[in-house]
């Protein structure tokens, strides 16, 4: 009706103006008139087209032989704008015509056109034709044409505020993939935009958001410009992995290839071997090469082995990994034992020095491949005149010039005095100490800011466990504990820049298909230490390697095939002095030759291996290799190494391994017997499949003139049977047992030190698409024998749970998700670091030295909602502690039309009825009673004495005609409990929510929004914190929506509320009114204009109290109004510009304006 109505007075109000325009003719001004003449040709088609496009009825005057015509002499239309010449009028071809006119000007052409036609030559007809051609405008396609696939940003911007300067934002983001030509293709990732951020080592693929580069490819070469990883292998030592920043240039012509490399290294290579603990999945904290803690590992640069097998990245594979900390995780799928062998692979940056690269190769084949020659020089190193992160003086190069190649000798003292404050007082935060250790004297350091004894500065170092006097229980903050009880000490480490130069030559022979023949000389050059020119003579090693293979050939005799032989041999010298840029070995090569006692040596190393593959039988293929080693390291170093690998295997039948490694090894005299066994079986009676693995190892290490064991030695044995069962209707399930015995010596006897047991059960299904659940447990108990237990050993217990649960009915009445993960790990308490950001940028502001003991204490911080200049940084400490962490939730929607559809008065009311029900529960506790933890035994969850970090949130929501827009109601209650243990102690809250809202149409242009809210916030922190409140609210929202029409919104809010803090002995109540207009305005598919304006005033009963933040939600007392504007406009498909206005007017404070414009350009 009311658009009726509308319409009817828009007709009305023109039809009037129309009447008016009618009655009266407006005269055309002399400023909106131009005076025109055209010259035209006389033709013979007697038809003359004029410029203009709109001419003044009665202006027009034409001369034609210098007369003047008449109006019966020539037909003129204004609409078209054209002349015709009356038949009877005189003229020749040879005359012109003269046509005066005036004309209104307008921006107006006379042709308005999308294509036209040109005449071009057609090759195949040989003639002229007339052909269209289209007016495209310029876009992205125009720029980059059709082949590149392209996307991206260019943004521009400017922010200026009265507390700030004009700032100008500036970014760029591009990626293009697709040929420039036939022959040549681009990809490329351009970013003018700097994102230190690392990614989460938690999934699979990484995202690196700093990836610049540009990449040209054509058949026979490649250049690379920017971020690149360079991944190349020439003969057994040339391996190289990096992740770097410069030109990467590679081609290829026929037989020939080769690159060459130019840029900055982004890290160093580092190798991490160390054994797992029982029950401690994580996290395992990787170092640098002199112990370096202060490290960042390059994203995606590892490579991580568990028992020498290669695992996968993300949560649902076998690790995750902090890149940022150092430090790697393993997820449930993955069991970490004291027995299991973890070998890690890295980059890493310690921004030290900025690293340089350079790398070429080439390689060459000959005469049908049948030889192949290939080179290659690597050099990497430090650049000793670009330190990032550090400041040498002259006195610290001194000291590098004369440690030579000793780190321990390039350190300096980290004490000093701290420098007087403005009344001359040395403030420092140690004091030193004097006291006797070993009857000898010795001092060391008390951190104790605000002590006047505290004169001193100290910064420490960390020199590895067991080789320092102090522990750091937080950042800054160092305790003394003994000589060499601890890992740090009060010096400063100086970094030795390193050059490392490597070059090989390799050579490879093929006689035949199946035979190769291998030569490979090395050589390098390591100088540890570019500052000095001492120890320069170890500097150069030699290495080579010679090898021969005959892959597995057919044996005959007679006519008679017996099966295939291959056979293979090589031989290789390595000068002690020699260095590769990364691992060139297994990774488990020092295991295999029992090299763990060896000293440094030049090495020779001769392997060979036969194999036999006897002729496959309808039974199945067998194979078996027999392979022999022998290792000499120095002049004492031997080790001799025989191996016998045996397949017998049908596809998808059975299969049947074993392996036998014996290593004999003497090193002096030590002598040393290794006897290792292993084997797999499976045998599958269609969906059922047995399954049976053993490892079995016997190491007996001796004085060669005694029988006594010493401590290296080792005995055990595991077997794991099992069975698995596919498709199972519908299952795919395995169970597993685990059972192991260990032996190790004791007063020189073998002695038993312990037995595991325990169980992998796996189940999945997915055979429905209304529900998918995987489940995988795994438990294993330790139990350590009588003898061991009197050595101090514990009893221990490992828990992996991940269970993952997603269901939903056909009918849509019930979906829901259930999660639960459980393991057993370590973790550290946590410190609040502040750290300072650009303002405006962070939340918290510092409020200067409150104490004055030159501290910057967590109580010294307040959170802000504006001007912020600080923001939390949590940091793991150093301490570990023993614990199970369990992550769990649940999610369960009801929609009760679809459980009840009765038509009847119980069925109606039910019909408006919804729920959704929410749960999570956090638990990482140092409890020793796993199962309370993993039985979900809730009263013991929480604890101060055993939780480090926990938290329980538990949200209801009930709703009453849910989608309905013209009435619904929400009634929520939601709960939540805390508790985290901090350096500075603990932190206890809880908070609670119980809420009512109410969504109503008065109109259909008129809606409304009402919110009833009771509010509980309560937290009890350490004393050095300002945080402790204890918070109840109660306060009702209303926000009153209208829409003249559907591109126009306006809305009024109304609220007030109550607030009170009990938390000091005298409560602090809050009253809070508040009143808020907006304006929205959407032009449909162009932009949107938003402008808000709110006033909030805030009344006290005291102000003697400390208010906290989440008590004003960052108001002040008094009157803060707040007015904002947003305004977004696209114009086109690819161009989008937004507009912020923010002012602000809190308490008695100035006004605040801040404004920020920007415009973004889509590709």
């Amino acid at each position: 009706m009311k658009k009726e109505i509308i319409f009817s007075l828009c007709i009305i109000f023109f039809s009037a103006l129309w009447l008016q325009g009618q009655s009266t003719r407006t005269p055309y001004k002399d400023g909106n008139a131009i005076s025109l003449v055209d010259s035209l040709q006389i033709n013979l088609d007697n038809f003359y087209r004029i410029r203009s496009t709109n001419i003044i009825p009665g202006t027009v005057n034409i001369l034609l032989k210098g007369k003047n015509l008449s109006a019966q002499d020539y037909k003129i239309n204004y609409a078209l704008g054209t002349i015709s010449l009356s038949d009877s009028l005189p003229y020749s071809i040879f005359d012109t015509l003269f046509v005066a006119y005036r004309s209104v000007k307008l921006s107006l052409q006379k042709e308005y056109q999308r294509r036209q036609l040109v005449v071009k030559y057609d090759e195949l007809g040989k003639d002229t034709i007339r052909v269209l051609r289209l007016n495209k405008p310029l876009d992205t396609e125009s720029i980059f044409g059709n082949t590149i696939e392209k996307s991206g940003s260019i943004i521009r911007g400017f922010t200026v505020g009265t507390n700030k300067d004009l700032t100008l934002q500036s970014g760029l983001r591009l990626q293009l993939a697709g040929k420039l030509s036939d022959d040549i293709e681009v990809v490329a990732a351009l970013t003018d935009e700097n994102t230190p951020i690392q990614p989460e080592g938690n999934t699979e693929r990484l995202d690196e958001l700093d990836k610049v580069f540009i990449q040209i490819k054509h058949k026979n070469a490649s250049a690379t410009f920017g971020d690149y990883e360079v991944q190349k292998k020439i003969g057994e030592f040339g391996i190289i992995n990096r992740k770097l920043q410069g030109l990467l240039g590679e081609f290829k012509f026929g037989n020939t290839e080769g690159y060459f490399a130019v840029a900055n290294a982004k890290g160093k290579f580092n190798s991490n071997a160390f054994n797992g603990q029982d029950g401690v999945q994580g996290p395992y904290r990787l170092s640098g090469q002199n112990n370096e803690r202060d490290i960042i590992i390059i994203a995606g640069s590892e490579k991580v082995f568990v028992n020498g097998e290669e695992l996968k990245r993300g949560e649902r594979n076998d690790y995750t990994i902090d890149y940022s900390n150092s430090q790697i995780i393993f997820t449930p799928q993955r069991l970490i034992t004291s027995a299991s062998r973890i070998a890690i692979d890295f980059e890493y940056s310690d921004r030290r020095f900025a690293r340089n690269f350079f790398a070429a190769g080439a390689g060459t084949q000959f005469f049908n491949d049948k030889i192949k020659i290939a080179f290659q020089f690597i050099r990497e190193g430090d650049d000793q005149n670009s330190p990032i992160d550090i400041s040498l003086s002259d006195a610290d190069k001194k000291v590098l010039a004369s440690a030579g190649d000793r780190k321990d000798f390039a350190v300096k003292s980290g004490v000093s005095l701290a420098e007087p404050d403005s009344v001359g007082q040395l403030k420092g935060l140690y004091e030193k100490k004097d006291s006797v250790v070993h009857n000898q004297p010795y001092s060391y350091y008390l951190y104790n800011p605000g002590s006047d004894s505290a004169l001193y500065n100290v910064s420490f170092s960390y020199a590895g466990e067991y080789q320092g006097d102090y522990v750091r229980e937080s950042l800054g903050q160092y305790r003394f504990v003994g000589k060499n009880l601890g890992g740090y000490l009060p010096q400063i480490f100086l970094p030795l820049p390193e050059l490392k130069q490597f070059g090989n030559l390799f050579f490879q022979y093929n006689p035949t298909q199946d035979i190769a023949i291998q030569v490979e000389f090395a050589g390098s050059s390591w100088d540890r230490n570019r500052f000095s020119t001492l120890d320069e003579k170890d500097n150069l090693g030699l290495a080579r390697n010679l090898s021969f293979k005959m892959n597995p050939l057919k044996l005959q005799f007679g006519g008679v095939h017996f099966g295939k032989i291959g056979f293979s041999f090589r031989e290789r010298f390595i000068q002690d002095r020699f260095t590769s840029l990364e691992r060139f070995d297994k990774v488990e090569f020092a295991r295999d030759y029992n090299t763990s006692s060896s000293s440094q040596g030049n090495e020779k190393l001769r392997e060979a291996s036969l194999i036999l593959q006897p002729v496959e039988s309808p039974f199945g293929g067998l194979q078996s290799i027999f392979s022999y080693g022998s290792l000499k390291k120095g002049t004492d170093f031997s080790s001799d190494r025989f191996t016998n690998q045996t397949d017998f295997t049908k596809e998808k039948e059975f299969q049947f391994k074993y392996k036998i490694d014996y290593v004999h090894t003497k090193n002096g005299s030590l002598s040393s017997n290794w006897l290792r066994q292993e084997g797999t079986s499976f045998y599958s009676f269609g969906s059922i499949k047995p399954v049976f693995d053993f490892i079995s190892e016997k190491k007996l290490d001796k004085i060669s003139s005694g029988d006594s064991l010493l401590s290296s030695s080792l005995q055990y044995f595991e077997g794991n049977p099992g069975i698995n069962f596919a498709k199972f209707f519908g299952v795919d399930a395995s169970i597993k047992y685990l059972f192991r015995t260990d032996y190790l010596p004791l007063a020189g006897v073998m002695q038993k030190e312990s037995n595991s047991y325990g169980q992998i059960f796996d189940l999945s299904y997915s055979e429905k698409r209304e529900i998918s659940s995987q489940l995988r447990v795994t438990v294993q108990n330790k139990k350590y024998s009588d003898v061991y237990k009197l050595k101090g050993q514990l009893d221990n217990q490992t828990i992996l749970v991940r269970s993952q649960t997603r269901f939903s009915t056909t009918d849509n009445a019930a979906n829901g998700d259930l999660y639960y993960e459980v393991q057993t790990q370590k973790t550290a308490k946590l410190q609040k670091v502040f750290v300072k950001v650009e303002k405006g940028n962070g939340n918290y502001l510092y409020l200067g030295d409150l104490n004055n003991n030159g501290v910057a204490e967590e109580n010294e911080f307040v959170p802000v909602v504006y001007d912020g200049d600080f923001i939390i940084v949590n940091i793991p400490t150093d301490q570990l502690y023993p614990v199970i962490d369990l992550k769990s939730s649940a999610r369960l929607k009801l929609n009760y039309e679809n459980i009840y559809s009765a038509k009847n008065f119980v069925g109606t009311i039910v019909k408006a009825l919804s729920s959704e029900s929410y749960g999570r529960i956090e638990e990482n506790s140092q409890e020793t009673d796993l199962k309370k933890i993993y039985l979900l035994k809730l009263s013991s969850y929480l604890n101060e004495k055993n939780t480090v970090r926990g938290s329980q949130y538990f949200q209801q929501d009930f709703f009453v005609f849910e989608n309905s827009s013209e009435l619904s109601f929400r009634l929520r209650y939601s709960q939540r409990r805390s508790l985290n243990q901090f350096s500075g102690g603990a932190e206890k809250g809880f908070s609670k929510e119980r809420s009512v809202r109410i969504k109503f149409k008065l109109l259909q242009e008129i809606g409304n929004q009402t919110d009833l809210e009771n509010k509980i916030d309560n937290l009890i922190a350490g004393v050095s914190s300002n945080r402790s409140r204890a918070i109840e609210s109660n306060g009702i929202t209303t926000d009153f929506s209208y829409r003249p029409e559907r591109n126009i919104e306006v809305g009024f809010k109304i609220k007030t509320s109550k607030s009170s803090d009990y938390y000091p002995a005298t409560p602090t109540e809050i009253f809070t009114n508040g009143q808020t207009v907006r304006l929205n305005i959407s032009f449909s598919g162009y932009g949107r204009f938003r402008f808000e304006v709110e006033r909030n005033e805030l009344t006290t009963n005291t102000f003697a109290n400390y208010l906290p933040f989440e008590l004003t939600a960052g108001n002040v007392i008094g009157k803060n109004y707040l007015w904002r504007m947003f305004f977004d406009y696209r114009f086109g498909t690819n161009i989008l510009s937004t507009a912020n206005y923010d002012g602000r007017k809190l308490g008695g404070g100035k006004i605040v304006h801040t404004a920020r414009v920007e415009v973004r350009a889509f590709f």
